[in-house]
């Protein structure tokens, strides 16, 4: 069944075939319906291929555009990735109140025959303690190892962000592509009916006539591929929202995004002198470990059935062999090297990215002045000389055809220009931080 839109106050409403009866595809209460959207518009086909349309209202009662704002907060408080590393965060920092943990208290007691006489007692405990560098170093290790997780959570952000921000954009591409294979559907069914006129006057031939047509039904199917390509970015937007219910973005944003000027933190940056401050205090860690550990003591004894006789001790624990402890400070070392050159190499390759991404942006910026300037105002003299020209008789159709398909790829080749301006932006402001 042929499916019709029209506008009515902002609302778009589907309409189906005149003096077709849409519940004649009923035929039984069992049939399951499948849905699936269109463009505004909510359809169900039955088991059996028989296709009918539902009114959908699309009002904010009913469904509420959503922004690329929203879409974006929606995203990052609905996705389980992020809600993980967080749990991961507040487990690190549980864990950092364990650097100051102790050995357990050692404590003996001794009784019997300890001196001439029988039944004496040495009650004794004895705590051991790491450098006190240790613990401080350990407290910072913990710390630091918190904040790598939190610039990993960062960068899963804003990696979230880029991908949520480039489906929003390519929806609206769609949009825009649908809203332009619907004028030139339009233009080419004018045609149709002024080439059915010429051929039935014999002004033209037959071959016009089927041209004409055969032209058309390639831009109704190009409109049906479309239709399921939008559906497909929805699934993908849904995806990254962590939503199944449906959802339709604001259509009348600018598929052209202004550019970022502002700067911000890039998240790689961010991570590596973490990382890097994370590898300096590890090594700070292995080498308070080479100093020695100490005790402390107290102890409480009978002698000869006189109580109270109290003294304390103290020592300390030092390794025989420094080799094993020295080679893991070595390591360390090289590892702390291999950090910093790390930094260096992404801090190379973000400055390196953003110059080309800003280059870049210009270039695409003189072809869009290009389009708005020249190529698109000679694109609609060209599209209303030649249709013109074609309904009075003073073209053929082939000629007719070159011109007005030149003038739709003039017009699809500034929403790619556009497109890809936004798509370089959104780049951009990913490896700047910006959200």
């Amino acid at each position: 069944m042929e499916i019709f839109k029209r506008k009515n106050r902002g609302n778009v409403i589907c309409h189906p075939e005149k003096g077709h009866n849409s519940h004649s595809s009923f035929k039984s209460k069992r049939q399951r319906l499948r849905p699936f959207q269109g463009d505004k518009c909510l359809f169900f086909a039955t088991p059996k291929g028989f296709i009918f349309s539902l009114v959908l209202t699309l009002s904010l009662t009913s469904q509420a555009q959503l922004s690329l704002t929203q879409a974006i907060e929606r995203a990052t408080q609905q996705n389980l990735t992020l809600k993980t590393t967080q749990f991961n965060v507040q487990s690190q920092q549980a864990l950092v109140k364990s650097a100051w943990s102790l050995p357990k208290l050692s404590a003996d007691l001794l009784a019997g025959q300890i001196q001439n006489r029988p039944l004496d007692y040495t009650l004794s405990a004895v705590q051991s303690f790491e450098p006190f560098g240790v613990y401080r170093s350990r407290e910072k290790v913990l710390t630091q190892q918190v904040n790598v997780t939190q610039k990993q959570q960062d960068i899963q952000r804003n990696d979230l962000v880029f991908n949520v921000k480039q489906q929003y954009y390519q929806l609206l591409y769609l949009y825009r592509l649908q809203q332009l294979l619907r004028g030139q559907d339009t233009l080419y069914q004018k045609a149709v009916e002024a080439a059915t006129v010429r051929y039935k006057t014999g002004e033209s031939t037959q071959l016009e006539l089927v041209a004409s047509e055969t032209n058309r039904r390639e831009t109704q199917n190009r409109q049906a591929v479309l239709v399921r390509e939008i559906q497909t970015s929805y699934m993908g937007l849904q995806a990254l929202l962590y939503s199944n219910e449906p959802i339709l973005i604001d259509t009348l944003v600018s598929l052209q995004r202004s550019s970022a000027m502002q700067e911000g933190t890039n998240r790689y940056v961010a991570l590596a002198e973490e990382e890097n401050r994370l590898s300096r205090t590890f090594t700070d860690l292995e080498r308070a470990l080479l100093k020695p550990d100490w005790r402390v003591g107290v102890a409480n004894q009978s002698i000869e059935k006189r109580l109270g006789f109290t003294y304390v001790s103290g020592g300390l624990g030092i390794s025989l062999n420094t080799k094993p402890q020295k080679a893991r400070i070595e390591a360390a070392r090289i590892s702390e090297q291999a950090t910093e050159n790390q930094l260096k190499a992404v801090q190379f390759q973000t400055e390196a990215n953003v110059k080309i991404l800003r280059e870049t942006l210009a270039k695409l910026q003189n072809t869009l002045l290009y389009y708005e300037q020249s190529a698109l105002p000679q694109a609609d003299l060209l599209l209303k000389t030649t249709y013109k020209q074609f309904r009075l008789g003073d073209i053929e159709y082939i000629e007719f055809f070159q011109n007005t398909r030149q003038a739709w790829q003039i017009r699809e080749g500034y929403l790619n220009q556009q497109l890809q301006f936004s798509q370089t932006v959104i780049e951009l402001e990913k490896w700047l931080g910006i959200e």
